[in-house]
């Protein structure tokens, strides 16, 4: 219920209680926001597996579905690690949490792997969202 009268504006990224991104906002009315899920097709930002350094772009694919590309193909990744948001290309701030690896997909014949991402945000639990206004 925050719209243009609050000072809220397009792009601002938009979380849950816990710092789970959820994605960013998209329309704008004087009452009230629409919130573009990280999980949309039209979403790609640059994100990174907590603690192992490797950096990708995690990419929307449509139905709640996630993943992370362009993953080097000599860096080794778990099901179950953590992605989380870095800073780079200033779409969202660094260390929110996005998701966790589910299924990785090597190839002999690509130059990068990718990963299916389960995000973490539960579609049927939200509740209160917090908008980010400065970053």
């Amino acid at each position: 219920d925050k719209g243009s009268r609050d000072g809220i504006s397009k792009g601002l990224p938009v979380v849950t209680s816990q710092k789970v991104l959820l994605g960013r906002i998209g329309e704008v009315y004087d009452n009230f926001s629409q919130v573009i899920l990280i999980t949309n097709k039209e979403t790609s930002f640059e994100a990174e597996v907590f603690e192992k350094d490797i950096h990708g772009v995690a990419k929307g694919k449509g139905g709640l579905k996630l993943y992370l590309d362009f993953i080097p193909k000599d860096k080794e990744i778990s099901q179950g690690d953590v992605v989380i948001t870095t800073a780079l290309g200033g779409v969202f701030p660094s260390n929110l949490l996005v998701g966790s690896i589910k299924e990785i997909k090597k190839s002999d014949v690509e130059s990068f792997q990718t990963a299916e991402i389960n995000p973490s945000f539960d579609i049927k639990s939200l509740d209160n969202l917090f908008i980010i206004t400065s970053f």
